[in-house]
């Protein structure tokens, strides 16, 4: 049953979600850090490779090129970039194995000349820049010639077993993404645009659409459900290329819990299953199966939707809370407790600030709040975390 809220509750709602799913994302130092460092790596690759006249690139894919990047939770997880190194030249020009050991003679020129504190970690598709609290798994590519491709974007890798390449096409899926947004992008930048706002002045990153908060929300539920089993985690790209499926259901433009609870709702209705095979098609490139190891690991489908599951009832279940405490204690098993937190100070910024300094205090006799006031008329407001217990 859907539950409705009434007009100030889901105003409340929307403040809470949007700061506490804004509290996921990395910070804008670790953003500007990320882009100087894969800005340092393209130049330090171009002067390797400065003998040859190939056009060569290296651009972001994933999490970070979506705008769906969110914060880890667990110890020892960082913050994790996906960048893609393509070498302007033909397959015939190189093997993947020559193509890979290049890349690595690169990567190690790019540590010893300007990262000296970066370590350097191959594994079997990629090269892994480790920095502490980040890492950064650059893929080495060429560019997929073939005419029967339909991007020009499309890039060759290297396959597991070093058997063939295998196609890919990072800038199509995020290209593709965006699109299905579209229409609420150019509704964002049309509302700008009419209050006199430069909407070149804006930073992209930070015009998030509903999809994009509602896939680090996602994310973020599917990182604390797994807690003690971080290895059963379905992928993002599943669960971004679901999501993004299902947000096609709704109207554009909905509320961030409506469309939250639309997508949450609706996930696993986009998930095909073709000859008793799941398949989850690439929407870009419809041969590739993201769901094609689900075969030999049917525990994974199982994972993923128990999950659905949970994460569509507990979204859901926001709705059937009555007052802001409780919400915020909904938001918590959806979001976690920092973006709990980070909701409540949306709502009441000087209480929630006062109380966890220990300057908020209650009238004795009264219950009233007060962020200042006599400690002999007063006494401390216990500071909590939405479910109970102490911090």
């Amino acid at each position: 049953m859907t539950i409705s809220l009434e007009r100030a509750q889901l105003d409340d709602l929307e403040k809470v979600l949007g700061a506490g799913i804004s509290s996921l994302d990395i910070s804008a130092e670790e953003r500007a850090q990320v882009i100087a460092r894969y800005n340092s790596l393209g130049q330090t690759l171009s002067e390797h490779w400065a003998e040859s006249t190939a056009e060569n690139a290296v651009y972001v894919q994933g999490s970070f090129a979506l705008g769906t990047v969110t914060r880890r939770i667990h110890r020892n997880d960082d913050v994790d970039i996906d960048l893609v190194v393509v070498r302007g030249i033909q397959t015939s020009s190189t093997t993947q194995a020559a193509l890979k050991t290049d890349a690595g003679t690169g990567l190690r020129k790019f540590v010893a000349s300007s990262h000296p504190k970066a370590l350097l970690e191959e594994s079997e598709r990629c090269w892994t820049l480790e920095y502490p609290g980040m890492h950064m798994d650059v893929l080495p590519a060429v560019p997929d010639a073939s005419s029967e491709r339909g991007s020009d974007d499309g890039i060759l890798i290297t396959d597991h077993d070093v058997r063939s390449w295998l196609r890919s096409d990072p800038l199509g899926y995020a290209n593709w993404f965006r699109d299905v947004a579209l229409k609420e992008v150019l509704a964002k930048e049309a509302f700008l645009a009419e209050r006199g706002v430069d909407v070149a002045d804006v930073p992209e990153w930070t015009r998030k659409t509903t999809l994009q908060l509602a896939v680090q929300a996602l994310k973020r539920h599917r990182d604390i459900y797994f807690t003690g089993r971080l290895q059963n985690r379905p992928s993002s790209i599943i669960i971004t290329t679901l999501a993004a499926h299902a947000y096609q259901l709704d109207q554009l433009g909905g509320s961030l819990f409506d469309v939250m609870r639309a997508i949450a709702t609706n996930l696993v209705d986009h998930i095909e299953v073709i000859n008793g095979q799941y398949v989850i098609a690439n929407p870009v490139m419809p041969e590739e199966n993201f769901a094609d190891c689900w075969v030999s690991e049917p525990w994974r489908a199982a994972a993923l939707f128990e999950w659905a599951e949970a994460v569509s009832e507990d979204i859901n279940g926001i709705a059937a809370r009555s007052g802001n405490d409780n919400v915020l204690k909904g938001v918590r098993m959806v979001l976690g407790e920092h973006a709990a937190l980070a909701g409540a100070r949306a709502l009441s910024y000087p209480h929630v600030e006062a109380r966890r300094s220990g300057k908020l205090r209650t009238q004795n006799g009264l219950g009233t709040l007060t962020v200042t006031g006599p400690a002999s008329s007063t006494r401390p407001v216990k500071d909590h975390t939405f479910h109970g217990g102490r911090m």
